[in-house]
């Protein structure tokens, strides 16, 4: 059993934010949510695939419950999110470590009571202005980054498969060197 989480915000307010680029990736899966809890959730290959309606901050409040319901183990778990500290174009597979900044990922480590899970990380790069990050993680993405996000969503996609399948060390390898920024 497995469990892989898209971090977002729920409504469509949101649905093409940068902070949304988790649910994205787990829209491309080609799956049927179903309503659970403070989440979607969809089954396949034997895991479940969650998009939480908690709002992105609070990611802990879905994960956390079906986690410990299910008996998935945190190195089971992999969360899928935006990361400003990577440039548009790259993804980066990691195991633990610390949440950067990101108070959703903060979310799950509060809740699970561990950094041990897996995490697809997803670069949107910095707002053009530090203070502004807020803002910047919740807004749309300009045109000109279209083609790029496109292909990072392709990629994420079989990343996420190639998780479920072979396990971090194997993916990792194959996709944190990409520079999908790159036509």
């Amino acid at each position: 059993m497995f469990l892989v989480v898209g971090q977002g915000n729920p409504g469509e307010r949101y649905a093409r934010t940068r902070h949304n680029l988790g649910f994205m990736v787990l829209d491309r899966l080609g799956l049927s949510f179903r309503p659970q809890g403070e989440a979607l959730v969809a089954e396949a290959e034997g895991g479940l695939f969650l998009k939480p309606l908690t709002y992105y901050n609070l990611t802990g409040r879905a994960v956390a419950p079906l986690a410990r319901f299910y008996k998935i183990p945190p190195e089971r778990i992999l969360v899928v999110h935006d990361e400003m500290d990577l440039p548009l174009g790259r993804i980066r597979f990691k195991a633990g470590g610390s949440a950067a900044g990101n108070r959703g990922v903060l979310s799950i480590e509060e809740a699970l009571g561990t950094r041990a899970f897996h995490r697809l990380r997803l670069g949107i790069g910095k707002p053009p202005d530090p203070s502004r990050g807020a803002e910047y993680v919740l807004s749309p993405f300009r045109e000109e980054e279209l083609p790029v996000v496109e292909r990072v969503l392709e990629a994420a996609k079989e990343a996420v498969w190639c998780w479920v399948r072979e396990g971090l060390p194997p993916c990792a390898g194959r996709f944190n060197g990409l520079d999908l920024s790159l036509g």
